[in-house]
């Protein structure tokens, strides 16, 4: 077993925010709930970032060590394994995003090399910095907003908020300066077989067709997938077809028919029955809904 823990901010801090793509909190109210003395841990299938305003931090990301002041940004990509100290005077943000939001804003900033981002994390100070603090200082209170209302059209501004605080934060970094850093090797994989998923989910390919690509066996994949995610690999592509089909229903006029077309599925009656499975209810009453 792995010493590090998958933590689900959604599930474990607030379970009614379980399905998001974006978890908004503040650092105080979060490190009262986990303690300031955070262990050794990473976010499955999730980017996090915390944006330090005050008090400072000792931090370690995977295998590299830093001990800064605020203001300063952490950013730590999906399965990268972190731990941090801080004091009771720390405060600042932090936001939890689905992996699947940030990926493509990382291609479109850094053309040809994206993959970069899924190396290390990022620690950097924004002393010297103060447009982006600015910037940063003007979203907090809209993102905070809006994550405690259910406003029509919350989801999809959340989204935009959470990718201009990223974009914001990821301009201060070029790739070429982020440390490579050794993620075990295991991590690394998991995360190829994140983004495979991302990429291929509507191929509907098997988890041996996943695992022949990554050159594992499909119980070495299995395995690897219990550990990180305590989810069988299957389960980590459903949902990922789920949460686009979610999606769809709410955002899309297409008709539940095109929508299980446009996902993949010849049979419209067999992604009626599997949406009722994942989701406890048909598509349409999820729209209705």
């Amino acid at each position: 077993m792995s010493s590090f823990e998958n933590i689900d901010i959604g599930k474990v801090y607030q379970p009614d925010h379980a399905s998001e793509e974006v978890h908004y909190e503040t650092f105080a109210r979060l490190a009262s709930f986990f303690g300031r003395d955070m262990h050794p841990h990473w976010h499955d299938r999730s980017f996090q970032l915390h944006v330090l305003v005050t008090g400072k931090i000792t931090l370690q990301l995977d295998e590299h060590f830093y001990d800064l002041k605020a203001p300063l940004f952490v950013l730590t990509p999906p399965s990268v394994p972190h731990a941090f100290i801080t004091e009771s005077d720390s405060d600042g943000h932090v936001l939890t995003v689905r992996q699947e939001l940030i990926w493509p804003l990382v291609e479109k900033l850094w053309p040809g090399k994206a993959d970069a981002i899924n190396r290390s994390g990022i620690c950097l100070s924004l002393e010297s910095a103060p447009a982006t603090l600015e910037a940063l200082h003007h979203y907090w209170p809209l993102i905070a907003a809006e994550f405690q209302q259910n406003s029509p059209g919350r989801e999809l501004l959340l989204n935009a908020l959470a990718q201009a605080v990223f974009t914001l934060v990821l301009r201060e970094t070029p790739p070429e300066e982020i440390a490579v850093c050794g993620i075990r090797g295991e991590m690394r994989q998991f995360q190829r077989f994140n983004r495979m998923i991302d990429d291929c989910f509507r191929q509907h390919l098997t988890v041996p067709d996943y695992a022949r690509e990554l050159g594992l066996s499909e119980s070495r994949l299995t395995e690897m997938c219990r550990r990180f995610a305590n989810q069988s690999p299957k389960k980590l592509i459903f949902e990922r077809v789920l949460r686009e089909a979610k999606r769809q229903l709410r955002y899309s006029s297409e008709s539940v028919n095109q929508i299980s077309y446009a996902l993949g599925y010849k049979d419209p009656a067999y992604f009626a029955r599997f949406f009722h499975r994942m989701a406890g209810c048909s598509p349409t009453q999820f729209r209705q809904q």
